[in-house]
């Protein structure tokens, strides 16, 4: 990630998600599970019509072999922003009952440019924030019980401020394909799956964090938040549910095994 010599210039040499890089990324996953599985069901089916003599000509077997991953990938890729955060239970936050974070979520929409987004509670007691997509143009925010406690304004600024940025990068429509792809795969390998943070999910968390101090200016609020959920007794590990598990890697405090916050902190402590 570019650094400014100045740090406090730092937060405009963010390096903003790359749209186009992401798109290359998705495509490639994609096209790797078409031709994997592909070629499989291609053997299978030529070898099982060649024993049962119904014909010895290979393209058949190409055709409905490459035929059926592809559109089972269309499909999956089309559907994939719908199912944003599908199989949580979630409840509508009013105006009424978190007058501050409604006000605070409007007025960063508002500095960002962006549509605001559905604000939701997850009734669990861990401390924690996250941005989905659920359609290709909509966003929901989705805010555990724990954060609605413990969080000051300032830090639920910081937070807020995150993933909103996540939400206007496109990141969170890329992730939502990512979480699509690996419920399709799952069945097939629990590798695809991630139960711990990777260099690549902790790059991402670092860079989140950086994108929201972008337009909050406070990185001691940021790190406040971090240390809180870095120190919660109610953190969650990655969950035995595949639904929930596809989720872990995208929370502000990922559901990981090894989630670590020092590394962020530390970052963020430098400014």
């Amino acid at each position: 990630m570019p650094r400014s010599s100045i740090h406090n210039q730092i937060w405009g040499d963010v390096e903003q998600f790359d749209t186009r890089r992401a798109i290359v990324v998705i495509v490639f996953y994609y096209l790797a599970f078409i031709l994997v599985t592909g070629s499989i069901l291609a053997a299978v089916i030529s070898r099982a019509l060649a024993l049962l003599n119904i014909s010895d000509e290979f393209y058949w077997a190409i055709i409905v072999g490459y035929g059926i991953p592809a559109i089972t990938a269309l499909g999956v890729g089309f559907r994939a922003s719908f199912n944003g955060c599908k199989g949580l239970d979630l409840q509508r936050i009013s105006l009424d009952k978190a007058p501050s974070l409604m006000n605070l979520t409007e007025g960063l929409c508002l500095t960002m440019g962006i549509d605001m987004p559905r604000v939701l509670e997850l009734k669990e007691p861990q401390i924690n924030v996250a941005a989905f997509s659920v359609g290709n143009t909509r966003t929901v925010l989705v805010v555990t019980s724990g954060a609605l406690e413990e969080f000051t304004r300032l830090e639920f600024e910081s937070m807020i401020a995150r993933e909103l940025v996540r939400a206007k990068s496109g990141q969170i429509f890329f992730e939502a394909r990512l979480r699509a792809l690996q419920k399709l795969v799952a069945p097939i390998s629990a590798l695809f799956v991630p139960r711990r943070q990777t260099a690549a999910v902790a790059a991402r968390a670092v860079a989140g964090d950086l994108g929201g101090v972008y337009f909050t200016r406070y990185p001691p609020a940021m790190i406040s938040a971090l240390e809180k959920m870095a120190n919660d007794r109610n953190a969650r590990g990655s969950s035995s549910n595949l639904r929930r598990r596809v989720l872990a890697p995208y929370w502000a405090h990922p559901e990981l095994e090894d989630a670590d916050m020092s590394a962020r902190i530390k970052e963020l402590s430098s400014y």
